[in-house]
């Protein structure tokens, strides 16, 4: 069965497992609302075990087993939420060609725009319920429809740059890193040493390499611009299909011959 994760929301992929009932884990997993991040606290027998539903999810199903696990864990987060002090902070989801992105507002602006895989999102979301001491609501403002809009004139190579309102959680280092992302020119890429050097920072290249990984506005912060000095893509927290697919976009290259990404 082909992959089809660049089509799927979250509710259409935690679904999936529906046919499966019948397999006493597959079973759990579905009915499990949180899973345990960790293997070991699953029912399963060895890894062997293991090894053999990390190729039946590949093999059937729109997902990774890892990935599918973390959408049930997003899922549950948005949905039982602790108690907070505020509400400062609204999240919407946002489509997108290469896989639903999940995007969060303070009262200033965008503070998050990430693929719903990616793995460290779960604590990247309870960073920012930590600093606005914030619980999330699921509100589609004008904000979000501006955003939705944007970013369907960027795949559709119609829109270059962003005008989101942006409201960066970070320090004051990595949000000297993040802005420096965005005057990488469209189309361009940069090396990480060569970041650095822009920067004025060029004894920090392995500093400014863990800076863009922190960064939480994917794709208008284009950390996917930045490569290794070799050429090789270096790493992206969307996935290198993402990030090989989001660098076709933007050099005109056909980006229909690249296999687009699955959830893994």
């Amino acid at each position: 069965m082909s992959h089809q994760s660049l089509t799927l929301s979250l509710v259409d992929t935690l679904t999936q497992l529906a046919p499966f009932d019948h397999d006493p884990y597959l079973a759990w997993l579905a009915k499990t609302d949180c899973p345990p991040k960790s293997y070991l606290e699953h029912p399963l027998q060895s890894e062997q075990e293991l090894a053999h539903y990390k190729r039946f999810f590949q093999q059937q199903l729109p997902c990774s087993l890892g990935a599918f696990v973390r959408l049930k864990r997003l899922w549950f987060l948005l949905h039982h939420q602790s108690s907070q002090p505020y509400q400062r902070l609204y999240y919407a989801f946002i489509d997108t060609p290469i896989g639903q992105m999940l995007s969060i507002f303070s009262e200033q602006g965008l503070c998050l725009l990430e693929f719903i895989d990616r793995k460290m999102l779960e604590t990247e979301i309870k960073q920012l319920m930590k600093h606005f001491q914030s619980s999330l609501s699921l509100q589609h403002t004008p904000a979000v429809q501006t955003l939705q809009q944007q970013i369907n004139e960027y795949f559709a190579q119609t829109r270059q740059q962003f005008s989101v309102p942006l409201d960066w959680v970070g320090t004051a280092f990595q949000q000297q890193v993040w802005q420096g992302l965005i005057n990488i020119n469209y189309g361009e890429t940069r090396a990480y040493s060569e970041q650095a050097l822009a920067l004025g920072l060029t004894n920090a290249t392995r500093a400014v390499a863990n800076a863009n990984g922190k960064n939480k506005i994917a794709i208008i912060v284009p950390c996917h611009r930045v490569v290794k000095k070799d050429g090789e893509l270096g790493g992206y927290g969307g996935g290198l299909g993402r990030k090989r697919y989001l660098l076709a976009l933007e050099s005109g290259v056909d980006e229909g011959k690249y296999s687009r990404p699955t959830l893994k």
